[in-house]
């Protein structure tokens, strides 16, 4: 068993209410020394912990628990075992999600088992092949060169990009990178790139608080480029609609409130285009109230959508 294995089983047991853990345990469940699980004792007080005062022996137990009123570890077990999850749901391919769950102990694995993430969208394309490359760009700050279409019809363009953030979002991978020809941050839906290889050129320095801005200014994935002001949307729901958008963060800095029976969401964006999408997925259920350019163009779409179904040209 690996090093990585045996830490996530220590830190599992410690995070339990009274977690505690003895050399025994893991020399026997593991299969190794106890000299090897004093190893890996020290390894997690002195390269994970903070502080290694924060990890101490117990001799009235015999065996190593967390500092009193220490809550270093408050949450880290549920945290984990959700994000295994969504890592696991992102992860299309078996190869994959078996290489995740090998680090794991068997204790939550077990669980991991029962937890069933379902993401909203995925691509067809197999695009997580690119992710390995893309790691190995971030580890050794090197530029990458990307064959990429901007549609699914055009051809393929190569594109010099320093690599700044890897997203998922609703199932799908975007690469944030800075585009050495265009002079500017640009977005790459992996989905649509042909290769994806490191380049010998070592990635120009970026700053991060403009990258975060960046991201902070758009509405889901990379909607503006944070330049101005984002605008101000607001709508309404109802019904079923109005009690599950009322427990949704759509944005970290929305505003809501209770309006009799309807919920009233505002959230700020760049651009009103996803905002909209979701929006109409609601059908009857939502409508928007602002600002009035929002709503034009809403129910422009919403009485497209009505002369389609009666067969007219829009």
């Amino acid at each position: 068993m690996s090093q990585t294995e045996r830490v996530f089983d220590i830190l599992y047991q410690l995070s339990k209410e009274n977690g505690s853990i003895k050399l025994r345990d893991i020399s026997e469940r593991y299969e190794v020394t106890e000299r090897q699980a004093a190893r890996d004792i020290e390894y997690i007080r002195y390269r994970i912990m903070t502080s290694p005062d924060l990890l101490v022996f117990d001799r009235g137990i015999m065996a190593y628990r967390l500092a009193k009123d220490s809550d270093v570890l408050s949450g880290w077990r549920e945290n984990m075992l959700v994000s295994f999850a969504v890592m696991g749901s992102m992860t299309g391919n078996l190869a994959g999600k078996n290489e995740i769950n090998s680090a794991l102990p068997l204790s939550m694995r077990r669980i991991l088992s029962h937890i069933d993430y379902r993401t909203p969208v995925r691509s067809y394309g197999d695009d997580e092949r690119f992710l390995s490359p893309i790691f190995e760009a971030f580890d050794r700050n090197k530029e990458v060169i990307i064959e990429y279409r901007k549609t699914p019809e055009a051809v393929a363009e190569k594109r010099e990009v320093d690599p700044l953030r890897l997203v998922n979002y609703q199932g799908l991978w975007y690469l944030l990178g800075y585009d050495r020809k265009k002079k500017g941050n640009r977005t790459f839906r992996l989905s649509r790139a042909e290769s994806v290889v490191v380049a010998i050129r070592e990635a120009l320095p970026h700053d991060d608080k403009e990258i975060e801005e960046i991201l902070d200014s758009s509405y889901g994935i990379f909607l503006g480029q944070g330049e101005d002001d984002p605008e101000w949307y607001t709508m309404r729901f109802c019904g079923d609609a109005a009690i599950r958008v009322s427990s949704e963060v759509w944005h970290d800095d929305q505003k809501s409130r209770w309006v009799g029976e309807e919920y009233e969401l505002s959230v700020p964006a760049s651009s009103p285009v996803e905002i909209q999408s979701r929006l109409l997925s609601f059908a009857s259920d939502a409508y928007p109230l602002s600002p009035d350019s929002f709503v034009r163009t809403y129910w422009e779409a919403v009485e497209a959508m009505a002369l389609r179904r009666k067969g007219k040209r829009v």
